[in-house]
């Protein structure tokens, strides 16, 4: 693989993050608000469905970026890899970061449900 053509799918596997962890980030907020502010007693387990749902596509997006990332180092040009940036990209700690997003998603989606019930 090339060097443009290895940036290029950079720059997709970090754009699909972005808009995935804004569309999760918005989706918690919202959520959020409306287990504060609203009148929840009626709505109890469609609040805690919306919590769960959101938590898991929070994971999965994740997930699925960092995949993408993993797989993308695996594909690195060897005019990159054998640079002092290179050399770091390989040893990016992508488990510390899938460990703290499932904890941190995970967190959040219990405190939601334990709010709502």
């Amino acid at each position: 693989m090339n060097e443009k053509t290895w940036i290029k799918l950079g720059d997709q596997v970090a754009g699909n993050l972005r808009a995935s962890q804004s569309t999760y980030m918005l989706a918690v907020a919202a959520l959020t608000a409306t287990i504060v502010f609203g009148a929840n007693s009626d709505s109890a387990f469609l609040l805690t469905v919306a919590a769960v749902g959101i938590g898991l596509f929070g994971l999965l997006s994740f997930e699925n970026s960092q995949q993408g990332f993993m797989a993308l180092m695996k594909g690195m040009p060897e005019s990159m890899a054998s640079t002092e940036m290179g050399a770091a990209f390989k040893r990016t700690p992508f488990m510390v970061f899938r460990v703290a997003n499932a904890v941190l998603v995970t967190l959040i989606a219990v405190a939601q449900i334990l709010q709502v019930n």
